[in-house]
């Protein structure tokens, strides 16, 4: 998968749940419950199964590690911090990941 590949399916994605979290809101707005709108989240899952696949990446939790959660987007390998900061940063280093094995 070329880096515009990738990072045009990994943007599209947080699209989605952008789109997700708007529609949530917008039905939150006129119920009286808590609303989770998960409604094409399995294609999702999809999605990023065939990116782990198509990248051979062996950590199946990375690029959701990447999506979802609120933190630095940094990985410590073997001591030496690396930034992932951005979709370009994520690409190379999983394709680095690679050359090593």
């Amino acid at each position: 998968m070329t880096k515009e590949n990738f990072i045009k399916r990994m943007y599209l994605i947080q699209k989605f749940h952008s789109e997700q979290d708007i529609l949530s809101a917008l039905i939150d707005k006129i119920s009286c419950g808590y609303t989770v709108v998960t409604i094409g989240s399995y294609l999702v899952e999809e999605m990023l199964d065939m990116i782990n696949e198509s990248l051979n990446i062996e950590d199946k939790e990375l690029l959701s590690w990447w999506l979802y959660e609120d933190v630095d987007k940094v990985i410590y390998d073997k001591g030496k911090e690396i930034s992932v900061g951005t979709l370009d940063e994520l690409y190379d280093y999983i394709i680095s990941i690679n050359k090593k094995e």
